[in-house]
């Protein structure tokens, strides 16, 4: 790009340009996993650049949180470019954008046909039935999922160079996912989060797939790609740390119903969640924590990062109906929580697990907790999040109770 604007006498857009095909480029190489041509015409005050790969799926501008450590490339080449657009051709497209006026840059332009990537005579469809879709998971499981991809592939291209076609079709089974599973709108606002957040408004009851024969292979190597990249995460291997064990479960079943349904071994079976909020969890942490907390009159109740509970005052024991704290630690902390806010809870820990989204966290906000008996009280509840050393951090909760 630097040779090319200098023999045109165009130093001025090389900023811009270096960004914007810098950015286009690693897309074709991370997503596509093809042969990538380059194209790059210049004129005095115009610049035109087109990267062709040979996969059909299209960009698109991702609108993740604004603290995501991905999701930004395009956005990029927005904010860089005059123009930028993509064109599908019969065997992949054609991305390009342009800075400056056309005229002269644009005078050689490949013409890329407009193919509909739903056109059945372009390749076969296959269609997949998913029931009682979690939302707002898959929401954040495709955020989290995107930057533990990205992780694992410069953690695992060390050692074996087909990380990157894994890679690739791990990212269009994403997109796939990503483009026609709906999103559910994340406020800023506190109240309206809450508000927005509750079940049955945050699953949809039925979402139909369409997808291409060719993609239905890239969801299993998505499902592979992810547990092994799960497992570098708890290792301690990579900077993104693992998320809940529901995020996990969803991931499985969507990539199961695909098998199957694509197989046609299997009626839809709709999401389920089977872990047990109540399952004991052993944890060094217990102790430390406990230790920590012990001592305090105010109404507490902590978690480790895996929303553990580690920690919980005699006083928060007696509102919520136990014996005895060994009733509660170990336990996670959605035992407490009506399960009308389970999907909410895990959604928003695995958001600040991934990019420190914490719109709840440092204010006061009233919810409902669930009693040993089951039954529900409203409380007024303020969580910080505290170091108890370098590797280890805890949610404290603060109680204002009745």
């Amino acid at each position: 790009m630097r040779e090319v604007l200098k023999a045109a006498s165009a130093p001025d857009l090389l900023e811009a340009a270096e960004l914007a095909i810098s950015e286009l480029v690693t897309n074709a190489v991370v997503h596509a996993g093809s042969e990538i041509k380059v194209r790059i015409r210049a004129a005095e005050q115009a610049l035109r650049v087109e990267i062709d790969d040979c996969s059909a799926r299209l960009p698109v501008l991702r609108t993740w949180s604004t603290t995501s450590g991905t999701g930004r490339g395009l956005h990029i080449v927005d904010q860089s470019t005059d123009r930028w657009d993509a064109d599908l051709a019969p065997h992949g497209k054609t991305v390009w954008f342009e800075i400056g006026q056309p005229g002269e840059a644009s005078a050689g332009r490949a013409s890329a046909s407009h193919v509909d990537p739903e056109d059945p005579e372009r390749e076969n469809v296959v269609l997949v039935t998913l029931l009682d879709v979690p939302l707002l998971m898959h929401r954040a499981w495709q955020e989290h999922a995107a930057t533990l991809l990205r992780e694992y592939l410069l953690y695992a291209l060390d050692e074996d160079l087909g990380a990157l076609d894994d890679h690739a079709a791990a990212s269009d089974a994403m997109s796939i996912l990503d483009e026609q599973i709906p999103a559910p709108t994340l406020p800023d606002d506190p109240e309206a989060l809450m508000e927005s957040s509750v079940e049955p408004g945050v699953t949809a009851a039925d979402v139909v797939l369409r997808l291409p024969q060719a993609s239905v292979a890239n969801i299993a190597v998505l499902d592979d790609v992810l547990s092994r990249a799960r497992t570098a995460a708890s290792e301690g291997l990579l900077l993104v740390p693992a998320t809940q064990p529901e995020i996990a479960e969803m991931r499985q079943w969507l990539c199961r119903e695909v098998a199957t349904q694509a197989a046609g071994t299997a009626h839809p079976r709709p999401w389920r969640a089977s872990s047990d909020v109540r399952a004991v969890i052993g944890d060094e942490m217990l102790t430390r924590s406990h230790r920590e907390l012990a001592s305090s009159t105010e109404p507490l109740i902590a978690t480790d990062e895996r929303y553990v509970i580690v920690a919980a005052t005699p006083s928060v024991v007696r509102f919520l109906g136990y014996q005895d704290e060994s009733e509660l630690l170990g336990r996670r902390i959605l035992v407490v929580i009506p399960e009308r806010y389970h999907q909410a809870h895990i959604a928003g820990t695995t958001f600040h697990a991934t990019n420190g989204r914490d719109v709840l966290l440092d204010r006061w906000i009233t919810v409902p907790m669930v009693r040993a008996d089951g039954s529900e009280a409203p409380v007024e509840l303020h969580v910080e999040s505290r170091l108890l050393d370098d590797d280890h951090r805890i949610f404290v909760a603060t109680l204002r109770t009745p």
